[in-house]
């Protein structure tokens, strides 16, 4: 494993003695970015939309973005192990390869599994987080079937720092800069995270641990005439250890698995005005390359990648009560696909694939008075791999003159084959099916949002149907393939958040969801908690920065397989909830210490059947604001 550079590079970075002035403005507008094709006023939406700010974001003061969305209603996560073991972010009862993810604005899913492993997601220095749940195909084409959620960095101004070590010889840190003068910005950040892990299988054998190392530049510059180029380049690498059910009983057992993971992504954006036509356009490269060993030695490696280029119309016409905008979308998304193994006994796994489609968007928006509505549809061109898709989406919303607000929402999504469905290969145990149809879903909600002096909360209602849903699927020959579903699986569920404020100081947050997911047999999905929620506090001590933070996460039961049984037979995880608590004490005025417990209550937390979770943890670390 590479600890010591890791460290020695994280370590090198947080003691620094930089210092940059404190030039650059908040650039930062107070809007949505996930929910249309130009930012959108808060007050104008027609979904719930989840928004994580710094403040909600020190309460759990994780280094894991999955960690961090526990808050948000309608989430759960599926973790298989150790912390940065492959975890799955499931929104609405969907799969984890329904979600998009957005890393400033670049599409950040792997352009293999068609996923995000938020496992190898961790370290970044995260200013906000927004989640759309629900169907968003219409904007954002194949993959946006369960949600979209975008993670936004921190541009904060000057020199900034943190380190942290503890439980299971834990060791995380990051250090950034952000600089501008009056026509260029540039900013970059360094981030790390290492552990050494728990036995994933539970067996007592060895540990399986991760590392992680993570590179982040952008930059900008006004080119004049109110046209604006910016620039993000980011470079991930990862090791994580595994377990693996090596003699094929269904169960794990202690062996020497290692996965290599390297991430590399490059974005554009060019914005400006023509009269009154605002323009965005956007070029991104997203590459992703996976290598697995057994015992040390090499057994099988793939590689994805995505480029993107789009551009992006919008008008509005009108002020005051009567506002409309107008906005279309032209994308051309090309994905690269590669495997290669040395095993050969069942056949040549080596294979190179590529897929092309293009897609036009058009969306509508109307303000009258305390009325808002929009409407938005799209047509993919699959380049005839797959039927080409229209997909829409319409709300409406009205707020009241005391503070209550009805909002409704109807959409459908598609979900493209991801590579590994197709034409993935495994001797011996997975053949690819290229005979797979997109997943289709389409689904309604209806919701109620409600503000007064220091409280705030959101109430809704959704329903959604699956057809086509992808499944693993056995053979005669105890092979497994991917098959679209006969019947439609169907997902309904109420989702409830609130925040109350009693003073300057002091928040609390909450949030409930109960999800009641079928599949097209009619029994439950697998890894869907019938009921989720968490409760938090925020107390921000006094004005040197003294804060302490607490959350409590509850995991209701959930099913899953137990595939050491022939045949395998469905099994009910255990309940469990999950407690944190964080403070952050000032040393000097830029100087703070840290402290971060995790699963204090020591429970054992199991998301995946066969699979350990990490007990309770302790952690101190220093931090420079």
């Amino acid at each position: 494993m590479r600890r010591p550079i890791l460290l020695a590079t994280v370590a090198t970075f947080a003691i620094a003695p930089l210092s940059f002035a404190q030039t650059v403005d908040e650039r930062r507008l107070d809007t949505v970015t996930v929910s249309g094709l130009q930012p959108v006023d808060p007050a104008t939406l027609t979904e719930d939309v989840a928004i994580l700010t710094e403040d909600d974001l020190a309460v759990r003061d994780t280094p894991f973005v999955a960690d961090q969305l526990r808050a948000v209603p309608g989430v759960a996560i599926s973790r298989s192990g150790s912390l940065g073991g492959l975890t799955q972010v499931r929104i609405r009862g969907a799969e984890a390869n329904h979600t998009l993810v957005f890393l400033d604005g670049i599409e950040f899913s792997d352009p293999v599994t068609g996923e995000t492993d938020f496992g190898l997601l961790s370290g970044l220095d995260i200013a906000r987080i927004e989640v759309l749940r629900g169907e968003q195909s219409s904007l954002y084409g194949s993959d946006a079937i369960g949600g979209v959620l975008s993670i936004e960095t921190s541009n904060q101004p000057g020199f900034n720092a943190e380190i942290e070590a503890g439980s299971r010889d834990t060791v995380n840190g990051s250090a950034g800069f952000n600089t501008a003068s009056e026509r260029f910005n540039f900013g970059g950040s360094v981030s790390g995270f290492t552990t050494e892990g728990v036995d994933s299988s539970g067996q007592g054998g060895e540990k399986d641990g991760s590392d992680s190392l993570a590179f982040l530049a952008r930059g900008g510059m006004e080119l004049g005439t109110g046209w604006n180029l910016s620039l993000l380049a980011t470079y991930r690498e990862a090791e994580s250890q595994f377990d693996s059910d090596s003699d094929f009983d269904g169960l794990l057992n202690n062996v020497d698995r290692t996965t290599d993971s390297e991430q590399t992504i490059v974005g554009a954006a060019l914005t400006g005005k023509t009269g009154q036509i605002d323009h965005v356009f956007r070029a991104n490269l997203n590459e992703v390359d996976r290598t697995n060993r057994a015992d040390g030695t090499y057994t099988d490696s793939t590689s994805g990648e995505r480029t993107k280029l789009s551009w992006s119309p919008s008008i509005t016409i009108g002020e005051g009560g009567l506002v409309q905008t107008f906005s279309a979308l032209v994308d051309r998304e090309s994905e690269d696909y590669g495997r290669r193994s040395t095993d050969l006994a069942f056949g040549d796994p080596n294979q190179s694939q590529s897929f092309e489609t293009f897609g036009i968007a058009g969306e509508y928006r109307l303000t009258l008075n305390a009325l808002q509505v929009n409407a938005s549809a799209r047509f993919d061109d699959n380049d005839g791999q797959f039927e080409d898709a229209v997909t829409w989406r319409a709300g409406a919303a009205y707020s009241f003159d005391f503070g209550g607000r009805l909002r409704a929402s109807a959409g459908s999504g598609v979900k493209n084959p991801t590579f590994t469905e197709l034409f993935g290969f495994y001797p011996g145990s997975f053949i690819g099916n290229p005979d797979l149809e997109p997943e289709k879903s389409t689904s309604w909600e209806i919701g109620w949002d409600q503000t007064w002096d220091q409280f705030s909360a959101s109430f809704t209602y959704f329903e959604a149907e699956l057809e086509d849903e992808i499944y693993t699927a056995f053979t005669p020959t105890f092979m497994s393939t991917a098959a679209n579903r006969a019947g439609d699986s169907k997902r309904s569920g109420v989702e409830i958040g609130a925040k109350w404020s009693p003073t300057d100081r002091l928040d609390f947050t909450g949030q409930f969801t109960s999800i009641d997911s079928d599949a097209d047999d009619g029994s439950d999905e697998i890894r869907v908690p019938a009921d989720t929620a968490s409760i938090a506090a925020n107390w921000r001590v006094n004005n040197n920065g003294l804060r302490i933070g607490g959350a409590l996460d509850y995991v209701g039961e959930q099913d899953d397989f137990d595939f050491g049984a022939f045949p395998s037979r469905r099994v009910t995880l255990d309940a469990y909830t999950l407690a944190s608590l964080t403070a952050e004490i000032p040393v000097t005025e830029r100087l703070a210490i840290t402290l971060r417990g995790s699963n204090l209550f020591d429970e054992e937390s199991t998301d995946v059947y066969g699979y350990r979770g990490p007990g309770a943890g302790a952690f101190i670390g220093l931090k420079l604001r």
